[in-house]
């Protein structure tokens, strides 16, 4: 199972105490996986690739409403099967229009992009709203893989409205569009925010628990990785020096050298794997009196070189 349908089992599991968080709640899944249908009178239909998600809606909208309800499974050639739950009734153009899908204007319909917002009434319909969308048309990453949530819309004026809440909760949630489809997303630290917000605490907790151990793992890596380079640096190092000390000692002998040159000398050819600050340790010097010192043997060898 994939992290966002264990999410989303978890979501359908919150008692929604108040018609208010019911109504809000449907709000968001009917302007995220809902759409007006036209038959027996006017009802909604409602598509998501969640089973939980469909029973879910189905309990929702007829402890709101008296509808008639309709689930089944439309495979149309993909892995998994869609679950498409149909709503109809008597009550049902009435449903629409309160979530505001449906509107009527000078004895006409249209389809409205954004739900109303006396919806609204308190933080919990709130929650509840952005519950609903999440429960909709969202997704979120595996934690292991990167810190990303999406939310897909319809339309620009309700993903701003999607947006402005989260904003208003306490997320950052940025709009882009994917195909012409406006998408409300939040990465990072603002992916478990959400995720707790809605009340997914459990994969809120599994999120930050599996990101705590990727950064550190990636710390880890990167640790190795410089205490490689510093490996390479120092094996690079001392084989400049070793050769250098070498060439002097052909050339005019380490004898002829200053008392520290020559200790400094003496100590290279004698820990050639040793780092800076060990060869320091060993001559009870500073690293940089150590370091200007080989640095003084490799300049010498230069010298000799270039006659």
């Amino acid at each position: 199972m994939s992290f966002s349908s264990s999410a989303k089992e978890d979501l359908v599991r919150i008692r929604l105490k108040t018609r208010e968080q019911r109504l809000a709640q449907l709000a968001g899944l009917v302007h995220t996986c809902g759409a007006l249908t036209i038959g027996r009178g006017r009802g909604a239909s409602f598509t998501t690739e969640t089973l939980a998600v469909g029973k879910h809606i189905v309990s929702l909208a007829t402890a709101l409403y008296e509808l008639e309800p309709t689930i089944e499974l439309s495979e149309r050639e993909r892995r998994r099967p869609l679950t498409v739950v149909t709503l109809i009734g008597d009550v049902a153009e009435r449903m629409l229009s309160e979530v505001g899908l449906l509107l009527v204007e000078d004895g006409a319909y249209r389809i409205g992009e954004t739900v109303p917002e006396w919806l609204f009434p308190d933080e919990d319909a709130v929650r509840a709203f952005l519950r609903g969308a999440f429960l909709g048309s969202g997704s979120c990453s595996n934690p292991y893989r990167g810190y990303h949530l999406e939310i897909v819309t319809r339309s620009g004026a309700f993903a701003e409205q999607l947006r402005a809440k989260i904003l208003a909760a306490g997320a950052d949630a940025k709009i882009m569009l994917r195909r012409e489809k406006p998408i409300v997303y939040l990465k990072g630290d603002d992916v478990s925010s959400f995720l707790a917000l809605i009340g997914a605490s459990g994969s809120a907790l599994k999120f930050e628990s599996a990101r705590a151990e990727r950064d550190f793992r990636n710390y880890l890596n990167r640790t190795t990785n410089c205490e490689t380079a510093n490996i390479d640096k120092t094996v690079s190092a001392s084989a400049e020096q070793r050769a250098a000390i070498e060439l002097i000692e052909e050339h005019r002998g380490l004898n002829h050298l200053p008392a520290p040159l020559y200790e400094a000398a003496m100590l290279r050819l004698s820990h050639p794997d040793a780092t800076l600050q060990e060869l320091a340790d060993l001559a009870e010097l500073g690293k940089s009196g150590m370091n200007h010192r080989l640095a003084r043997l490799v300049r010498i060898a230069k010298e000799i070189r270039h006659g």
